[in-house]
């Protein structure tokens, strides 16, 4: 599709430039569609779990490396100033879930890093930081949403450091760290070779990086197919094994181990994100619990996600 194309369907000139067919992570002009949903501009509508658009736009995947993309994509700037708005209520309302998910992730750091310091990209509210910190962490976060960064510094209570900016605005200083996390980061980027490059650049030689993504070729969106919850508009990217162990090595970081972790929810929470994904029966669950009193109960599910260990090339 053209930019002449796009102008006809009325969108807006930044976006003109990224309205892609070929693939962002390997360059292959053999992709398919995958989803052939409506594109529109993002929006803060669509971004977050208090978003009232779950539509996933149109999304292509490639033949040749298997990684699925969002065909229009916004330009970077724009992705920052969005996600410098997003609203955190929902998200933080599922904290006993969110704490649940980030002690297995830390589980999963602490099983190849000795402990040390360590960056949070995308830290959120600071949940996965404070069990860090718990644990002897040198902690320091990164976050872009306004409202979501002074809740990690609140959870925080002074035991790292929160800084309020994207990863490529934080000025942070080359090979300061033990480890470095990107929790379900990797989908939201238009480039997410160059966002790993970039947060390889800030490990020491030896240092671990680490990141969670929604796989493609998971049974749980073979099963839900269109309705897979994890197709979401603010998802640039989908990955799979091939696909992602293609990002880490044009990224110049060696390969660890790939793996799957459940995540932890609270019931009323999981029937909420289904009733936006349109699942039968979801929204009248979502209704009864909460009027039960059973909400709160937590659970945990795959949710067809894949993450990744990769190792910095130790100094010559």
């Amino acid at each position: 599709m053209g930019g002449s194309e796009v102008r006809e369907h009325g969108l807006r000139e930044p976006f003109v430039d990224a309205c892609l067919l070929a693939c962002p992570l390997c360059g292959s002009s053999d992709a398919r569609v995958l989803l052939g949903g409506e594109d529109k501009q993002l929006s803060l509508a669509a971004l977050g779990p208090s978003r009232t658009d779950a539509s996933a736009g149109r999304v292509l995947r490639c033949r040749d490396c298997g990684f699925g993309f969002r065909q229009l994509r916004p330009a970077v700037e724009e992705v920052a100033t969005l996600y410098r708005q997003l609203d955190g209520e929902v998200y933080e309302s599922d904290v006993a879930g969110r704490t649940k998910t980030a002690r297995r992730h830390l589980a999963i750091v602490e099983r190849f890093a000795p402990v040390g310091r360590l960056l949070d990209v995308g830290c959120a509210s600071g949940l996965f930081l404070r069990c860090a910190a718990r644990r002897g962490w040198a902690v320091v976060g990164v976050e872009p949403s306004l409202t979501l960064c002074g809740s990690a510094r609140e959870t925080l209570a002074d035991k790292g450091e929160v800084i309020c900016a994207t990863l490529e605005d934080s000025a942070l200083p080359p090979t300061s760290f033990d480890a470095v996390t990107l929790w379900d980061v990797l989908e939201h980027v238009p480039d997410p070779v160059d966002f790993m490059r970039c947060a390889s650049r800030l490990l020491k030689p030896g240092g671990f990086l680490f990141a969670n993504v929604p796989d493609l070729d998971s049974v749980q969106a073979r099963v839900f197919g269109s309705r897979w919850p994890l197709f979401l508009q603010e998802h640039l990217g989908y990955f799979n094994p091939s696909s992602l162990d293609l990002c880490g090595q044009s990224a110049g970081v060696q390969r660890v181990r790939f793996g799957r972790r459940t995540a932890s929810f609270s019931v009323g929470y999981v029937l909420y994100r289904l009733a936006q994904h349109g699942i039968p029966g979801a929204a009248l669950g979502h209704a009864l619990v909460r009027r039960l009193g059973a909400g709160a109960i937590l659970i945990s599910i795959p949710l067809g996600e894949l993450y990744g260990v990769w190792r910095c090339p130790a100094a010559a």
